[in-house]
């Protein structure tokens, strides 16, 4: 006999609200169970509090109940439902919400089945004169209602808020999901940014759209303050999801087929339909490496097998890998510390399977089959096949159907904050991995180049009149070059990069086919008004404008550093992250294209790596990882005419791997801006000139193959400081040896 007990539903007395309940009310708060084991619920059954020691508060008069005291039924039939109510009493207000978790218990005092909770948030009874958050809601700033978007696609969804009440949002505050489509999102917590009264924000989500369907997907949002308590008007983003081909190769089995779900699985005794997840798996992978075997004949092929094939209607792991020689069977891995049997312990374990599935391998999951339970391994075990990453999430082929779904809308559950790859954590159980010796590798170039990487690099923007990548240069550091700047690099380069403050004829000095402006003010711990910025940079663009010397001009200068305007800790600056950055540079871009009409604005290159402790020379600070602070700036990037780039790099392997990568990365995510290089080179004091050389030929000639790059500009031609990336002696002006092996 089995016990087993479902959540159905939840109800509170008639205006009760949670989020503030005055100190003292008594209330009543029902939950619906249904009985899912084959045991009759009768007086024995009791429900307790659980979790007494570890934040789970009482509100009740006592902490178990017998089950005939809180229910509607006095015994509860296996598959009927029940009503189980309890009278709460709100305690005294606190900085946190309270809550209360409980379980039904066995006769013999085992809990089992779903635990349930309610959070409560108690407030004063004589509220007049508290301070109270509250936001309005202003407008959709990036990804209108509506919008469609491919599936798999990533995306940031913006809305613009004011903080319409008397507090101050600080960094307790959370945007928190309320309802619809969980799974756009790879949390259901986020941090909110700060504001004071009657200041407007963005409110930032990264998020990706679902496999998709015929009828929008619609998330909605609200603001929580320190004390949990939810505020100011609902959120929503509400979008059309595309379907994006997936060509897997696979043939898709169902367990359910009429052919064989009432056949005996293996030895026996459990039937496909009971226990043939895992073997209908092995039939798709088998499919996708060229093997053709429904369920029905594997099972059959796996039953003659002398060892590896089934215990009772239990499938070997190794099966595949025994009974067929080309298959290998590289293991089970889990990032769970306990409770997956048979699993090996990897932290690492998405990226493990990102590679796979990238390689053309193949990764099956185990999930937990009703995953609003907790995880029960010899009731709810069931296995799916991985078919492809999507954003924060996974393409899988389901066996019960033979049908593809989002991993996490079908087996994801989140009960706390934590970040997407947490997430998925949290719904693989476990992850078996096979490859095959005679899959088809990608085809590679004589540069060792995977042809697909490189179709994947599509260009679809404005033709560049030069019909090439043109091979530039960083103008002198200080602005103003010498004439050994000119020497070393007239006739070399075909374009300059140079900063706001330098003049037309400075610029015209070097010959260059083309040349690139970056726009130029100091932070260095201030706050500069994207007005003032303008303005300070105004007087020094006009000239190179109505001569006609420069069109195109980057907008600053890596902006996810303190430095260069970053806000971090007690660093003052004009941005927080590169959402507030986005909408200072949509502004910049509008005041100059305002005033100068037919330029071209860019996005600036950010400084490549993780959040850091950063030493650049003279500057030093802290730096924002570049990829989260990229995609925070969407809506800044979607407006920009172009986009700049930087990558650094200290060896070949480098130059070749993440320096590039960083480029391809760009031109993946927006195929339709061009790319300007605005930064590269290798930074390192230990490595030699002549191999400085080297590796700056070598990263110019791949960025001439990715479509859509205009221009690389290596840093720096000179400056006092920087000897070991400079193309010259700043002080002797002589070569330093590396242009001698960059042509």
């Amino acid at each position: 006999m089995t016990h087993f007990a479902k959540f159905i539903s939840f109800t509170l007395e008639n205006g009760i609200d949670l989020d503030g309940v005055p100190e003292g009310t008594e209330f009543s708060a029902t939950w619906r169970m249904r009985n899912t084991g084959t045991t009759t619920w009768t007086s024995g059954y009791r429900f307790n509090r659980i979790e007494i020691n570890n934040g789970g508060e009482k509100l009740t008069s006592a902490s178990s109940f017998k089950l005939s005291d809180v229910a509607n039924k006095a015994t509860v039939p296996a598959g009927h439902e029940v009503d189980i109510t309890l009278k709460l009493t709100a305690p005294a207000p606190r900085e946190k919400f309270y809550m209360t978790k409980w379980q039904l218990q066995r006769p013999n005092g085992s809990t089992f089945g779903n635990w349930v909770f309610i959070n409560v948030v108690a407030i004063q009874n004589n509220q007049t004169g508290l301070h109270k958050s509250s936001a309005k809601y202003i407008d959709d700033f990036t990804i209108e209602d509506g919008t469609p978007i491919e599936e798999g696609q990533t995306f940031i969804k913006q809305w613009l808020v004011k903080n319409d009440g008397q507090r101050k949002w600080n960094d307790s505050y959370r945007l928190v999901y309320v309802s619809g489509e969980s799974s756009l999102a790879g949390s259901t917590i986020f941090k909110a940014p700060q504001a004071e009264p009657g200041e407007e924000v963005l409110v930032t989500i990264e998020m990706v759209a679902p496999p998709a369907r015929d009828e929008h997907y619609t998330s909605s949002w609200r603001l929580h303050d320190d004390r949990n308590v939810a505020f100011g008007e609902t959120l929503w983003v509400k979008i059309y999801s595309t379907r994006k081909p997936v060509s897997t190769g696979l043939t898709h089995y169902s367990q359910n087929d009429p052919r064989w779900k009432h056949k005996i699985l293996g030895h026996g005794p459990r039937t496909f339909e009971e226990f043939g997840c895992l073997i209908t798996c092995y039939s798709m992978m088998l499919s996708g490496f060229k093997e053709r075997f429904t369920p029905l004949q594997l099972n059959e092929r796996f039953k003659r097998m002398t060892k590896f094939g089934f215990s009772g209607s239990d499938v070997f792991f190794m099966a595949p890998a025994w009974s067929i020689g080309h298959i290998k069977y590289w293991g089970n891995f889990t990032s769970h510390r306990s409770g997956v049997p048979h699993a090996t312990f990897d932290n690492e374990i998405i990226s493990r399977i990102d590679s796979f599935l990238q390689a053309g391998d193949a990764v099956l999951f185990q999930v937990d089959s009703e995953p609003a339970d907790p995880y029960n391994f010899q009731q709810e075990q069931h296995w799916v096949m991985a078919l492809a990453r999507q954003g924060n999430d996974y393409l899988i082929v389901d066996p019960v159907d033979g049908r593809t779904y989002s991993l996490l809308r079908k087996y994801g559950l989140q009960q706390r904050a934590q970040n997407a790859e947490e997430t998925l954590k949290g719904a693989i159980k476990s992850a078996l991995f096979y490859k095959s010796s005679t899959q088809k590798q990608p085809e590679v170039n004589q540069d060792g180049q995977s042809q697909i990487e490189s179709g994947q690099l599509e260009y679809t923007g404005p033709a560049w009149s030069f019909g090439h990548m043109l091979k530039g240069v960083h103008d002198r550091a200080t602005r103003h070059p010498q004439a050994a700047d000119i020497t070393i690099a007239r006739d070399k380069f075909e374009s300059v990069k140079i900063m706001s403050g330098a003049t037309t004829a400075e610029a015209n000095q070097y010959r260059s086919k083309f040349v690139l402006c970056r726009l130029f003010e100091s932070w260095n711990g201030r706050h500069v008004p994207v007005e003032d910025f303008v303005k300070s940079v105004k007087p020094d663009i006009k000239p190179l404008i109505d001569t006609g010397t420069v069109e195109y001009f980057e907008f600053h200068n890596e902006p996810n550093l303190t430095h260069e305007g970053l806000i971090h800790g007690r660093t003052k600056g004009s941005w927080r992250n590169g959402a507030e950055f986005a909408k200072y540079f949509i502004e910049g871009k509008k005041l100059l294209q305002q005033e100068f009409p037919g330029i071209k604005v860019g996005f600036p290159g950010l400084s490549p790596g993780q959040s850091a402790a950063y030493s650049f020379g003279h500057d030093s600070g802290f730096r924002l990882n570049g990829n989260e602070f990229f995609t925070q700036a969407e809506a800044g990037i979607r407006e920009a005419d172009f986009i700049g780039v930087h990558a650094y790099y200290i060896n070949m392997d480098e130059v070749k791997g993440p320096a590039i990568e960083e480029v391809k990365k760009v031109r993946r995510r927006w195929p339709n801006k061009p790319i300007f290089v605005t930064e590269y080179s290798n930074p390192s004091k230990d490595v030699s000139a002549e191999d400085k050389g080297k590796q700056a030929k070598e990263f110019m000639r791949l960025c001439s193959e990715i479509p859509g790059v205009w221009a690389t500009y290596y840093f720096v031609v000179s400056g006092p400081g920087w000897d070991h990336q400079a193309l010259r002696e700043d002080v002797s002006g002589n070569s330093t040896g590396m242009i001698e092996h960059m042509f």
